[in-house]
C-alpha cells in the first residue's frame, strides 16, 4: 500500500515538531545546565532579532545566524515561519479548535486593520533608531517564553504534584505515584513550586492574544504581529507559490479554509502573498475530484501590494516619534532599596534595556537554582516592564551558577566564566539596624555571615559590650559589611530569619559595574 504525505499533514508536522523542540529547550533551562543544544537557541530564530540588532549596533554578530537564516528563506518559501516554526502560532491554531473561531467570510469585517501589523512594525524601527526597545514585548517567540515561564509551567507542574501526590492517598496506586513523583521531581519540576510576580499583567496580555481567535483565525497574526509584517514584506514576490488549474469548480472551499483570508472571494486563482503562512489548508480543501490546486516554483512571479497606504505610514513613523519622546518622561524612582538590581554579566542599564526582549528565559533557569530573579514592574519608565530584576527576599544569585548568561538570547547579559560571575559586583549589603537581631534585640544572630559564600566573608562582626535590662552586661558580635568583598549576591537578605521585611538587604552598587562590550 502506497502512503503519500500531503504538504497540509507535511507542514503539520514540522509544526507539531518545532513546538516539541521549544518545549524540550524550556525545560532543559534548569540546572544542572546540559545538553548539545542552547536553550536559547530556539528564540535566536526570531526573525526579529537580527533586524534590530543591525540597527543597534550595525553588525551581525554571531547569535543572530539562526534568525538571519529565517529571514534569507523567506523571500523564495513565504511565510513559512508563521506556520511551519512559531510555536505561538501553534497555540493559535490550537485555540482555533477548542473555540467557535468565524471564518473568513464572518471574519472580513476586520481585513481594513491589516495594515496595523507594518505599522507596529515601523513604530518599533523608529523606536529602535532612538534606542528604546519595544519590539522585544511584541516577538512572538519572547511572548510563547513569557507565557510558559510565568503561566503554563508553574500551573502544570502544580497541578501534576498535586495530583499525583493524591493518587499515593491510594494504596494500590501508592508505589507507582511516588515513583512516577520523583521522576517529575528529578527532571521536569524545579526545586521548588514556582512562583512569579507580574503574573496578572502576563496573563491579561497572553490571554489578549489568544482571544482575538474570537474574532477571526490568526487574529494576532494577521493585524498585530510585527514578525508576521516584516515576514509578508519580505515574501511579497515570493518564487514557490500556488497555482489554480482551470479545472477548478469554484466552490470557495479554499477560500473558507484559508488561516490567513489570502485567497479573494472573487478570484481563487490569485493568492496574497503578504498574508500567506504556507499552511496548505487551501489544497487539502480543494475536491478529490478536481485537485485543481497545485504548488510550484515560478519564476516570473506576480507581486502583491501591502495593506498600507502612505499616509498610514506616515501615521506610523510619527507615531514612533511620539512614542520616544513619551517614554522619555518618567518619574523619579524613589524606591531606592530595589534599584533594579540586574544579573551578573548584564550590559550597563540603558545597554540592557535595549537588548533585553523580556522573554524571561533567566528568570526561568534562575528559578532552578537560587531563584532571586523575577520580572520587573514600571518604576520611572514602561521599557522596565518585564525586565528581569533580582529580589533577594524571594531568592538568591547562586554563587557557583552563572546560567542565566547562558541561556539570554540577545547577549543583554553577556557570557561570562564562573570564576568571572563570582567576582561580579551585583550590588552592597546594608544592614536595618531599627531590625537587625543584634541591633535591635540586643541578642546574638550569625546567620547572614555563616551564608556568605564569599572567600573571605563580606560579613564581619565587632565585639561591643551592651547592658541588659536586668542590669547585666553582656558581649555581643555586631555584624558589619565590608563593601570592597560583597558582591550583593543577596543570601544574607534571603535566609535572615526575621520575618517581613530583613535585618539586611542588598541594593544596587552607586556605579555601572559593567564596561563589557560584547560587540567590540
Amino acid at each position: 500500500m502506497k502512503i503519500t504525505l500531503s504538504m497540509q499533514n507535511l507542514r503539520k508536522l514540522v509544526q507539531i515538531g518545532f513546538f516539541l523542540l521549544f518545549i524540550i529547550l524550556f525545560l532543559n533551562a534548569r540546572y544542572p545546565y546540559e545538553f548539545a543544544i542552547g536553550s536559547d537557541f530556539g528564540l535566536r530564530l526570531s526573525p526579529l532579532i537580527p533586524v534590530f540588532t543591525f540597527i543597534e549596533t550595525l553588525s551581525i554578530p554571531p547569535l543572530v545566524i539562526p534568525g538571519l537564516i529565517i529571514l534569507l528563506l523567506t523571500p523564495f518559501l513565504g511565510r513559512f515561519f508563521c506556520s511551519w516554526v512559531c510555536p505561538l502560532g501553534t497555540c493559535l491554531d490550537a485555540t482555533d479548535h477548542l473555540i467557535k473561531t468565524p471564518r473568513n467570510r464572518d471574519a472580513q469585517r476586520w481585513d481594513k486593520f491589516r495594515y496595523l501589523k507594518f505599522a507596529n512594525l515601523i513604530a518599533l524601527v523608529v523606536l529602535a533608531l532612538f534606542s528604546v526597545n519595544l519590539w522585544g514585548y511584541l516577538d512572538p517567540l519572547s511572548i510563547f517564553n513569557r507565557m510558559l515561564t510565568v503561566i503554563i509551567y508553574p500551573v502544570a507542574t502544580l497541578f501534576t504534584e498535586k495530583s499525583l501526590l493524591l493518587l499515593a492517598e491510594v494504596s494500590i496506586l501508592e508505589t507507582p505515584a511516588y515513583y512516577l513523583f520523583d521522576l517529575f521531581k528529578d527532571n521536569l519540576m524545579p526545586e521548588e513550586q514556582a512562583h512569579y510576580q507580574q503574573v496578572l499583567l502576563i496573563v491579561l496580555f497572553s490571554g489578549a492574544i489568544l482571544a482575538g481567535e474570537k474574532l477571526s483565525r490568526r487574529f494576532w497574526c494577521r493585524y498585530v504581529c510585527p514578525a508576521g509584517a516584516l515576514l509578508g514584506f519580505m515574501s511579497q514576490s515570493r518564487f514557490y507559490e500556488r497555482l489554480v488549474g482551470e479545472e477548478c469548480p469554484a466552490c470557495n472551499m479554499c477560500v473558507s479554509e484559508c488561516k490567513m483570508d489570502a485567497i479573494p472571494g472573487d478570484d481563487v486563482s490569485r493568492t496574497n502573498k503578504v498574508e500567506c503562512i504556507e499552511c496548505f489548508n487551501c489544497g487539502a480543501a480543494c475536491p478529490p475530484k478536481t485537485k485543481a490546486i497545485t504548488y510550484r516554483w515560478r519564476w516570473k512571479p506576480y507581486h502583491t501590494e501591502l495593506d498600507m497606504s502612505r499616509r498610514q505610514v506616515l501615521a506610523s513613523m510619527v507615531t514612533g516619534v511620539a512614542g520616544v519622546g513619551l517614554l522619555s518622561i518618567g518619574l523619579p524612582n524613589r524606591n531606592h532599596e530595589r534599584q533594579m538590581i540586574r544579573p551578573p554579566g548584564s550590559l550597563a542599564e540603558a545597554e540592557f534595556q535595549d537588548k533585553c526582549i523580556r522573554c524571561l528565559a533567566c528568570v526561568r533557569i534562575c528559578e532552578t537554582n537560587g531563584g532571586c530573579l523575577q520580572p520587573d514592574a514600571i518604576h520611572s519608565s514602561m521599557t522596565q516592564l518585564w525586565l528581569p530584576a533580582a529580589q533577594m527576599r524571594t531568592g538568591y544569585c547562586e554563587y557557583n551558577c552563572n546560567l542565566c548568561a547562558e541561556v539570554c538570547p540577545t547577549d543583554a547579559i553577556q557570557p561570562i566564566t564562573l570564576e568571572e560571575k563570582q567576582n561580579w559586583t551585583m550590588g552592597e549589603a546594608f544592614f536595618r539596624e531599627d531590625l537587625c537581631i543584634p541591633y535591635a534585640k540586643d541578642d546574638d544572630c550569625i546567620v547572614c555571615e555563616e551564608h556568605c559564600p564569599t572567600p573571605d566573608k563580606a560579613i564581619k562582626f565587632e565585639l561591643k559590650t551592651t547592658k541588659l535590662p536586668s542590669g547585666e552586661s553582656r558581649e555581643l558580635k555586631m555584624p558589619y559589611v565590608v563593601p570592597e568583598l560583597c558582591i550583593g549576591c543577596g543570601i544574607c537578605e534571603f535566609k535572615c530569619p526575621i520575618v517581613g521585611k530583613a535585618g539586611i538587604f542588598v541594593t544596587k552598587s552607586t556605579g555601572e559595574t559593567s564596561e563589557m562590550n560584547y560587540y567590540s
